[in-house]
């Protein structure tokens, strides 16, 4: 059994510095593969065949020819059957004491390794799947449908796409850190297994809703429900799930997450769409809706942060031309600030004036020199429309 293989020496080593006897294990072939004493990894030891043959505990005695050691050997199973040879190095009258314990123990851990190699396995199939779904939707939907009907999958509920994004320090940053207390034992594929277990602890509800990392820092949620009214409910109860999952990460790795969520949908299309618009909402939310944690997709504010962006190239090309003028102006800055402020208090000349601390002339002079520059009437509202997509689209490229 290869998990044996890869777990042997470390087996060896914590079980001697625990019981004070040294230890050995071999394989199903009678070759050492674990040993507190390095050297002799990878000599043939006869008696631990001896051991498989009879499925029974052997005494050793001492063999310097062939590098024999006195001791106590039995066998390891797993799942009833014989995966190696344990042995204890010693007088067979004092260790014979302990050998069913440590039998246990290293099988137990064995029963371990494999549930984790199992559970990797499981999340790796799982992130290709969403992989695919996400990224490769069109190419081959009657694939992603049977690879979904293999995992247990329903792809025909409703389901909403939440992306969690941590603030996963960069390479440079952890090897700086390395020798730290808490980030001596850090390392990416156990930190991603970790978020992934909380993840599923309190978001998985359904054995349909599907949990997986997409990157490093990024991790997907997408969440089945039976209606489509049901994520008006999920997303009333998110913020509660974000405060646990951020006491977590700050708890445990001194980081923190956002999180968005796309629109609900059907089908394999469907979580495709929820996906995109998902990351959309993250791009756009993370940098421009203050104070939120939570960015949805659906959100008014994202809405009109995404819309410049979403234009026709022929629509883009017309604002741009709008705009040039402004644009060429050595205060644009402080003339496009203004612009926005102004529109952002409902063109009210006071209101602008006052939040902005200046004198109310000053606005005045500014809006009509952005007039003097487009053509366009700023205390038109078709005219500041369009002069408010052209500025945001501006800053947006």
């Amino acid at each position: 059994m290869k998990i044996l293989d890869h777990i042997a020496q470390e087996i060896a080593e914590k079980t001697t510095a625990i019981l004070g006897y040294p230890i050995s294990i071999t394989d199903k072939e009678g070759y050492i593969i674990g040993s507190t004493d390095r050297s002799r990894l990878g000599i043939f030891h006869r008696p631990s065949l001896e051991v498989l043959h009879k499925n029974s505990m052997v005494n050793c005695e001492m063999e310097e020819e062939n590098k024999i050691l006195p001791g106590v050997s039995v066998p390891l199973m797993f799942n009833n059957k014989a995966i190696g040879v344990l042995g204890i190095v010693g007088e067979p009258a004092e260790v014979e004491t302990y050998v069913q314990l440590v039998k246990s123990q290293v099988e137990m851990m064995c029963q371990e390794a494999f549930r984790k190699e199992m559970l990797d396995l499981e999340s790796k199939m799982i992130e290709v799947f969403v992989q695919q779904m996400i990224l490769e939707s069109r190419d081959n939907p009657e694939r992603i449908l049977q690879f979904a009907r293999t995992l247990g999958y329903n792809l025909d509920l409703y389901r909403a796409c939440i992306l969690i994004d941590v603030n996963v320090p960069s390479m440079d940053l952890l090897d700086q850190k390395s020798s730290e207390e808490q980030y001596d034992k850090f390392s990416l594929s156990f930190f991603q297994r970790e978020v992934l277990d909380y993840l599923s602890l309190i978001f998985r509800e359904s054995k349909d809703d599907i949990i997986s990392a997409v990157s490093m820092e990024r991790f997907i949620v997408i969440k089945s429900m039976k209606t489509e009214r049901e994520s008006g409910i999920f997303v009333s109860g998110l913020e509660s799930k974000w405060n646990k999952l951020n006491k977590f990460l700050q708890s445990k790795y001194q980081m923190s997450a956002w999180i968005s969520i796309g629109n609900t949908k059907k089908g394999v299309d469907g979580i495709a769409e929820s996906y995109r618009n998902a990351a959309k909402a993250m791009a756009v939310g993370k940098g421009t809706v203050r104070d939120a944690n939570i960015i949805h997709y659906n959100d008014w504010l994202i809405t009109l942060e995404l819309l410049p962006k979403e234009l026709s190239p022929d629509l883009q090309k017309k604002l741009m031309t709008i705009i040039q003028p402004l644009i060429e102006q050595d205060n644009y800055d402080v003339l496009s600030s203004t612009f926005l402020t102004y529109c952002k208090y409902s063109m009210n000349l006071s209101e602008t004036a006052r939040n902005m601390y200046i004198h109310r002339n000053t606005i005045i002079y500014r809006l009509e020199k952005i007039s003097e520059c487009t053509g366009l009437v700023t205390s038109n509202f078709e005219h500041c429309l369009l002069l408010y997509m052209a500025i945001r689209y501006y800053g947006k490229k």
